[in-house]
């Protein structure tokens, strides 16, 4: 060891070591030379020759690798190995050396197919139940593996086999032998299955391996059952036995059964075509059985004048497996059923048919004959030559029988007759020679081909009005084609194309290859034509495509084509298209102008509602600060003659506001984002409402508003209140404004109730100037009245029943109208709501700690001067301090180092508008803020709700509405808080 290089102390470690280590020289035959303890103990003392070679290891064939395995004494070690070049030594370093137990046993791969197996059951038990189970008990059983296991397994043993297992289980599980046992198991279908079983017990477990051998049983049974059929067949009869699977078109003969059936139709025997007549047969038979007949008997035409007599059952619950016996019952029947076959074969065949000797004389003739030349059933022709009198013109019947010695061809003839009924037939005669019994005779065959020859004319007349009609027909007809090969061609083309594609009636021959099409389509539509002829062709849909071609030889300008076609699969796997190509220049020059008048609609209809709103912001401005300055005047104890000077502001002001909104409404119509709401309201308490409103109107115009309710109308129910009040406003307003002195009268009605729904009757009646019957249409239209003079003495827009009708549309109602000219006018019409379901009451806790709202401090953003003045004035009659910024960057600031109870922010503002500075702002702090805005855009309004404002009030400003929704975002943000 010194001389190798290996000091004491690593010696001593190497040795002590309990995993083996050995060292051999590095030349042949690689002698050991040392081994720790280990290794001598487990392969050093047994070896006769301490070599690698003695080892049988062959150390050339690891050379490239780091680890080995080798074997001696019927066991594997495994070992790294250093060679010399890696450690700079001369010898093989081979260390960490320990046994493989693995000796003898199959590797995971073969363990794993073994317990897998699709064939055998393979399970490991304890006790009474199973601790794992493979998955062929599915296919075998129909359980799951889980279903079986840790479950007692007496249940679903056989009761008759039960006893006997447990004796086997007893006696086998004290010796831990081997056991092999038959049981009947219980399938998840509810049928048992016969298991052979092999069991290997140990003291506390069992090993089973199983395999179903259910089909012994059953096959026993029914072959029992086929031999007593055999038993049961009449005496002196040939028999044999069959089976057939009527699912898999299969018939299984027996040899015996196959004698039978050659015995009957010779050796030609055709078994495909007995086979599938035998099949049919057994079909129609089990059809006629009920569920609980297992056997049945019958009789088989083995061909049509051959029969045997069958008996079958069914060997399982699959009816269409059947197995039986067949046997043959009288050869003479065959004689006797072929004569009676051809006999009426002859008389029966659909053909005029005769037999004569060659000297004219009939022998024989068919039922057709006499119908052919209508004569009666019971007469006879018994020469040929009785036949002239039925013949237009003279025939020699002699050519019909003359046939050389030997000619054993078909001649044929055609002729003319007239029969005993006046009818002209076209007939065509065929006649054979046929030797019997040393006997020469003829047979003639006649066929009435008149029906045949009207025929073809019929085509041929069809044909011509076809080609007549393709080239007549507008635009042109084609047929393309496109064979197994991938070449596409024009197979047909109608004249109609030369208009279409302005070709040539010279040319239009020489166009029948594609390219020569495709060359013609515009470049920009080239792509589509492709794709949409592909997908037609894939999905075999029909083909639609509009494009653009070159028009004329000299390819002149471009015009607009319609190409339409149905493909077709043919069995020689071409496709074929047959379609048509039509010129819609014309049609796209129309669409063209449509598309520009639409266009120039749709900017009309923008520039209106960019009007609309210009208008209303234009409007609201001003009237905010008249309003903001009466509202401010009135609380400046203004005398009385100032308040009647107020008052007229006031109800200007509020006048403007109405055809402000009414403005607005039309917008949110036309555009048609004006949406109904479902939610509940009273309905008396909602009509009561509008009518108190109108109490003051009533009385300034000096009319008498009366209400006339029905019962059953103080009820909750689901609809748009704000709507409805907006209709009622706007009918009883028209009736108090066109009506002086007089009567108006309100009547609503509950007209019925089915389950949860109403329909209700409103009715608003004046007696005021009447509308003339030709006004009555025209009053509904959208900014018109009945005169133009109406406007200047009643005012309005004209907008406000155009918008009653429309709000009326959308709720699912009608409004009518009754009127004479000067008795006065009645507006109707009903509506349905559905009623809304009385919820209990919960008694509400009621909070003590409300907020104060004195002293409140605003933040103002406001950029208009006289905007912020009058706003001002009115928070100073509120008792309340504010603070003014004059855009929203200010605001932001202002929010952000100041203390606000609210902030009213206006939207439209420089530097930074509404929405910006409100989105900051919400950023870091959860003070309220109302939207203040004279704007109408139905996009500002959807703007406001998505910058979560917590409030909306519209300019010019009610202060009352204000000063309300101020106080309700405060208390619903300390509510939250």
């Amino acid at each position: 060891m010194q001389d190798k290089g290996i000091n004491s102390t690593f010696k001593k470690i190497i040795y002590e070591s309990s995993e083996m280590v050995f060292l051999a020289d590095d030349s042949y035959p690689y002698s050991i030379f040392y081994g720790n303890e280990s290794f001598e103990e487990e392969i050093g003392e047994s070896l006769k020759e301490k070599t690698l070679v003695g080892l049988g290891l062959d150390i050339n064939a690891y050379i490239f690798k780091e680890e080995l395995v080798l074997t001696h004494g019927k066991k594997d070690f495994s070992f790294k190995l250093e060679l010399p070049q890696d450690s700079g030594s001369n010898y093989f370093l081979f260390y960490q050396g320990k046994e493989i137990k693995t000796h003898g046993l199959p590797s995971r791969k073969e363990a794993y197919q073994f317990f897998t197996s699709k064939l055998d059951l393979i399970a490991i038990g304890k006790y009474d139940h199973l601790t794992y189970l493979n998955s062929s008990v599915l296919s075998v059983l129909g359980y799951e593996t889980e279903e079986l296991l840790n479950t007692n397994l007496c249940p679903f043993i056989h009761e008759e086999d039960l006893a006997r297992i447990q004796g086997i289980w007893k006696s086998h599980q004290k010796n831990q032998e081997v056991a092999l046992c038959e049981l009947r198991f219980l399938g998840k279908d509810g049928n048992y299955r016969h298991l052979e079983c092999s069991v290997q017990f140990n003291p506390e477990t069992f090993f089973v391996i199983a395999r179903d051998i259910s089909y012994r049983y059953i096959q026993a049974k029914n072959d029992h059952k086929l031999d007593s059929l055999i038993d049961s067949v009449p005496d002196l009869t040939k028999s044999g036995k069959w089976k057939v699977d009527l699912e898999e078109q299969t018939v299984f003969l027996e040899p015996s059964s196959n004698l039978i059936i050659e015995g009957l139709l010779g050796n030609d025997l055709a078994k495909d075509t007995f086979q599938s007549g035998f099949l049919n047969q057994l079909k129609e038979s089990v059809k006629t059985l009920t569920i609980e007949q297992q056997e049945f008997e019958g009789e088989f035409w083995v061909s049509e004048s051959e029969k045997v007599d069958f008996s079958a059952f069914f060997p399982n619950k699959n009816r269409s497996i059947i197995w039986g016996v067949i046997w043959d019952n009288s050869k003479s029947r065959k004689i006797i059923s072929e004569f009676d076959f051809l006999k009426k074969a002859w008389i029966e065949c659909p053909d005029a048919m005769m037999i004569v000797k060659p000297d004219g004389q009939i022998v024989l003739s068919n039922k057709e004959v006499n119908q052919l030349f209508g004569l009666e059933k019971n007469s006879k022709i018994t020469h040929l030559e009785d036949l002239n009198v039925f013949f237009e013109e003279s025939y020699d019947w002699r050519e019909w029988v003359n046939f050389p010695s030997g000619d054993a061809s078909i001649s044929r003839f055609s002729t003319l007759l007239i029969n005993e009924k006046g009818q002209q037939l076209t007939l065509e005669l065929a006649a054979s020679r046929m030797e019997f019994d040393n006997s020469m005779f003829i047979t003639l065959s006649f066929r009435n081909i008149s029906e045949k020859i009207n025929l073809e004319k019929k085509v041929e007349d069809s044909s011509n009005f076809l080609m007549n009609l393709t080239d007549q027909v507008p635009g042109g007809l084609y047929q393309m084609v496109l064979n197994s090969e991938g070449q596409m061609n024009f197979s047909f083309l109608s004249k109609g194309i030369n208009a279409v594609l302005g070709i040539s009636p010279q040319k239009i021959h020489e166009f029948n290859d594609i390219s020569t099409a495709i060359s013609k389509v515009h470049p920009q539509d080239l792509p589509q034509v492709i794709m949409s002829s592909v997908a037609s062709a894939r999905k075999m849909e029909p083909w639609q495509c509009q494009f653009r071609v070159k028009s004329g030889d000299n390819n002149q300008e471009y015009r607009w084509v319609l190409g339409a076609a149905r493909p077709q699969a043919l069995e020689n796997g071409d496709m074929v298209w047959y379609g048509y190509l039509t010129d819609i220049s014309k049609q796209k020059e129309f669409e063209s102008k449509l598309d520009e008048a639409r266009l120039a609609a749709e900017k009309a209809n923008q520039i209106k509602s960019d009007f609309l709103s210009m208008i209303s912001h234009e409007l609201r401005t001003p009237l905010n600060a008249i309003s903001g300055s009466v509202y401010s005047l009135f609380h400046e104890d203004p005398t009385d003659n100032q308040k009647s000077a107020l008052n007229t502001i006031n109800f200007a002001v509020e006048n403007l506001i109405i055809m402000i909104n009414d403005l607005l409404d039309f917008q949110k119509i036309e555009a048609g984002k004006l949406t109904i709401e479902h939610i509940p309201f009273n309905l008396k308490n909602t009509v009561d409402q509008v009518l108190k409103g109108l109490s003051f109107h009533a009385k300034d115009s000096k009319n008498k508003l009366n209400l006339h309710l029905s019962e059953g109308l103080d009820i909750a129910v689901k609809g748009d209140k704000t709507r409805l009040s907006q209709i009622m406003n706007n009918l009883i307003t028209n009736a108090l404004k066109f009506t002086n002195e007089g009567n108006v009268d309100v009547r609503i009605e509950l007209l019925g109730q089915v389950r949860n729904k109403v329909k209700v009757y409103f009715e608003v009646k004046d007696s005021g100037i009447g509308i003339a019957p030709e006004h009555q249409e025209k009053i509904f239209d959208d900014f018109d009245q009945v005169k133009p003079t109406f406007s200047t003495k009643y005012g309005g827009t004209g907008l406000g029943l155009s918008i009653t009708r429309k709000l009326l549309s959308l709720m699912g109602g009608k409004i009518s109208l009754d009127s004479q000219v000067g008795k006065g006018s009645k507006f109707f019409f009903e509506l349905e709501f559905d009623v809304e379901e009385e919820k209990q009451k919960i008694p509400m806790k009621v909070d003590n700690q409300t907020p104060s709202f004195n002293g409140l401090h605003l933040l103002m953003a406001e950029d208009n001067d006289v905007n912020a003045l009058v706003l001002g004035k009115i928070i100073k009659k509120w008792g309340y301090t504010y603070e003014r910024v004059h855009n929203g960057q200010e605001a932001v600031e202002a929010a952000r180092i100041g203390k606000f109870d609210c902030i009213l922010m206006d939207i439209q503002m420089p530097v930074m508008d509404g929405f910006e500075a409100t989105i900051e702002i919400k950023k870091f702090s959860g003070t309220p803020i109302i939207a203040l805005t004279a704007a109408a855009k139905l996009e500002i309004m959807e703007r406001i709700d998505e910058c979560k404002f917590e409030g909306f009030v519209a300019k010019p400003i009610d202060a009352a509405e204000l000063l309300k929704r101020i106080k309700e975002v405060i208390k619903e943000s300390n509510y939250k808080a």
